[in-house]
């Protein structure tokens, strides 16, 4: 089958990207001797052991003992969600035997031999079949029995999915599929030319930031540093950053305590290390955020936070001084907090449909020096509406229901808001949710139907002249299927013509399926050229 992904608009190595789709009528790469490679729609590849959850997004079924007395030696296998097919089709590095567990009894095909082998999943029993492969590296069909009620399993022992295409430039993946997720992902351009993108979640130890470089404008990347956290005290909720020719990074430190800064003066090798209010430690207490810009505006450098209280989270501004020594507490001033932001009060309401937090703020500048708060109006329910809060000054932060509620395409989840002065506009890149994708479902956690706010296969680039109506210009990427795809949590700099981004991507791959589209195992980066004439 072709992978379903739509890139569009996208330019990677100066050649237009029109489509992610895999042409089937090319040459593949064999497969390794041992190996066997599937292939269907969204395709997941688990481990076949007591305990372990069946089929993915779906937390009803466990194996039990008796899977693991099926094979002499360990079996992971390939699965769909609990009512799809499956995989459809299979080939094998070299000759040797897969096994394919169906819920069907007396299933007929040829090359397939009823084994006296069977195993329970809850109430549904599972009938095992074997197929002798001697055909190295050709595919062969997974049966689909007319009765099937649920998703086949075939079994082998090193298993993957072929035809995944992941869009854009991949600079890190989790390093174990569904136990690590990438966040934090963030980007900056050096005063030498070079490309500075963070992530955590990259490394097994997961020991907060790490740090990749590209000298190529984002053609390829290499590791500049990893597990940060003991360098530069920072865990979370990070952003990078240059000033005054400096690079900074800002973030929280580990379970969300304290707002932390540091800065490199070699372009991100080292790192200043937090240890008090005078090398790095703004703000004492728990805080939230996101990888949102930071903006000098009336001689001040300003980033939006929110307090992090006994589950409450309450937007706020901080602000420095631009000339000032960043390190030092004592530069920094915040705003009042706006009371009342999570949960919201009713209220906060937007065509009628309830918003549930104000937060991970974009403050935005405008041509004639008026600062706001831009923020994400996070809502199961509708994913049209941004909260506009207005920064009076370096104290003061005005925000009033239900009047500063913006219509905004795919303000609902996270995005990044940057003025440019050439087009005069407001530029951002969100994930607005296509008609009738809210509220579709399969038999597992989106019984009921997924979200709103979790809907996020689909991206699109917007712009505004005015901060209060925004235009859907023109989408990156999207992908049909809501529940494994997610393009989120971008964070992007303008580049001459071009817009350069990076994307915390949740994206099936060769080791099969993310948890779900939140947690995502890629870190991607995309251009997209001559933005302005697209």
């Amino acid at each position: 089958m072709k992978n379903t992904i739509r890139f569009i608009l996208l330019f990677l190595a100066g050649s237009v990207v029109a489509s992610c789709s895999k042409d089937e009528g090319g040459a593949e790469p064999p497969v390794a001797a041992g190996a066997v490679e599937v292939r269907g729609t969204l395709v997941d590849i688990r481990s076949a052991t007591a305990g372990e959850k069946v089929f993915p997004q779906h937390d009803g079924y466990t194996f039990q003992t008796d899977i693991e007395e099926l094979f002499e030696t360990p079996y992971s296998y390939a699965v769909g969600l609990m009512e799809s097919r499956g995989a459809e089709a299979f080939r094998c590095g070299s000759a040797g035997t897969v096994y394919l567990a169906t819920d069907c009894p007396n299933m007929q095909a040829a090359g397939w031999t009823a084994q006296k082998r069977s195993f329970q999943v809850g109430e549904i029993d599972y009938y095992l079949y074997a197929y002798n492969c001697t055909t190295p590296n050709q595919w062969v069909d997974i049966p689909n029995p007319a009765d099937r009620k649920y998703s086949t399993m075939l079994f082998a022992q090193k298993l993957s999915v072929a035809g995944t295409s992941i869009p854009g430039t991949v600079i890190a993946q989790a390093p174990v599929l569904r136990q690590y997720a990438i966040n934090n992902v963030c980007m900056t351009i050096l005063p030498n030319g070079e490309y500075i993108a963070a992530c955590t979640g990259s490394t097994v130890e997961n020991q907060g930031v790490s740090l990749f470089v590209s000298s190529d404008r984002g053609r390829s990347w290499k590791v500049l540093s990893q597990n940060n956290l003991t360098v530069n005290g920072i865990a979370n909720y990070c952003n990078i950053f240059v000033h005054e020719g400096a690079l900074y990074m800002m973030g929280v430190g580990p379970n969300r305590q304290n707002v932390v800064i540091t800065r490199s003066d070699d372009n991100g090798r080292t790192w200043t290390n937090p240890q008090d209010e005078a090398s790095g430690i703004l703000m004492r207490g728990s805080f939230h955020s996101s990888s949102v810009p930071v903006v000098v505006s009336g001689g001040r450098i300003w980033r939006a936070m929110e307090t992090y209280d006994n589950d409450e989270k309450t937007a706020f501004v901080m602000s420095a001084p631009a000339d000032a020594d960043l390190l030092q507490a004592s530069s920094w001033k915040a705003t009042n907090t706006i009371p009342g932001t999570t949960p919201v009060s009713t209220d906060w309401e937007f065509d009628g449909k309830r918003v549930s937090e104000l937060i991970e703020g974009n403050v935005v500048a405008t041509p004639d020096g008026k600062l706001y708060n831009i923020l994400r109006a996070s809502s199961s329910y509708t994913s049209l509406a941004a909260g506009r809060a207005t920064i009076v000054d370096e104290n003061t932060l005005e925000i009033t229901a239900p009047d500063d509620l913006i219509r905004f395409p795919g303000g609902g989840k996270k995005f990044t808001i940057r003025y440019d002065e050439q087009s005069r506009r407001y530029w951002a890149i969100t994930n607005p949710a296509s008609d009738n994708v809210a509220g579709m479902s399969h038999n597992g956690i989106y019984a009921s139907g997924i979200t709103e706010n979790l809907v996020r296969n689909r991206l699109v680039l917007c712009y505004s002249t005015d901060l209060s109506t925004w235009i859907q210009y023109k989408e990156i990427v999207s992908d049909p299927d809501p529940f494994f795809h997610g393009f989120q949590y971008v964070d992007w700099m303008f580049d001459g013509e071009d817009i350069v981004a990076v994307c915390r991507m949740a994206c099936p791959e060769s080791r099969g399926l993310p948890v779900r589209q939140h947690d995502a195992n890629f870190m991607t980066f995309f251009r997209i050229e001559n933005f302005r004439t697209l």
